[in-house]
């Protein structure tokens, strides 16, 4: 039977059933993790949210993914791993918490963006942004394309680090946004839309004073709509 697993926080709920499995010895090192179809059937949750279990265990060091293997437990590191859960519990608190953890490096992303972003870099920014003004005209909430967008800022940095950091926050991210949005209540689309074409803008004229000061806006406009909420 399927271990039903609901709202909020589907992927945190998943890390934390893994890690605890991990960590109190029932899944040793070494050991082959299912595969993500199965691990979605036994948490009874989508294909998405494994993976982004999946990478979120991966940035703390608990497992390790060997291509066309699978993902596999991995062996104690000596060096304690930064983690998010369980120092915070889900709630507006700790969302303002992620988006404070967020503003510096969300800030340097878009300065190096715009200072390093290739051509290529920032035609896929624009095509996130994009979609996610599409996604919210036709009722949605944005929060994928979003999150895309914001990963297009960190893959041109062209530093691999920022892709990391926000490969690990990613789903912390998701909650966040996710509460400043809520489903059957107005939220302010238009300015979420312009604060990114803003930061787009700037990475596109190469600008990184622009940029930084772009996602300074955004960053603090985001955390001004979590406390509202």
């Amino acid at each position: 039977m399927a271990e039903t697993i609901t709202r909020p926080s589907l992927t945190d709920h998943v890390v934390g059933a893994l890690t605890r499995n991990i960590t109190e010895g029932r899944l040793a090192p070494g050991t082959r993790l299912p595969t993500g179809q199965q691990l979605a059937e036994q948490y009874g949750v989508s294909l998405a949210v494994i993976r982004e279990a999946i990478s979120s265990l991966r940035a703390e060091g608990l497992i390790e993914t060997r291509q066309g293997a699978g993902a596999f437990v991995a062996a104690p590191s000596a060096n304690q791993p930064f983690r998010i859960q369980p120092v915070l519990s889900a709630g507006p608190d700790a969302a303002r918490k992620i988006f404070e953890l967020r503003m510096g490096a969300e800030i340097s992303a878009a300065g190096l963006a715009a200072a390093r972003g290739t051509r290529g870099q920032v035609a896929e920014l624009r095509r996130a942004h994009q979609a996610m003004e599409a996604a919210i005209a036709a009722g949605g909430n944005g929060v994928e394309e979003d999150l895309q967008f914001h990963r297009g800022i960190a893959q041109a940095t062209n530093n691999e680090l920022f892709v990391k950091f926000f490969a690990f926050l990613g789903h912390h991210i998701r909650d966040s946004v996710l509460l400043s949005r809520p489903e059957g209540s107005k939220w302010e689309a238009e300015q979420v839309l312009a604060e990114h074409a803003a930061i787009l803008k700037a990475i596109r004229d190469g600008d990184p004073n622009a940029a930084r000061e772009a996602a300074e806006a955004h960053m603090d406009a985001c955390l001004g709509r979590c406390a509202a909420k």
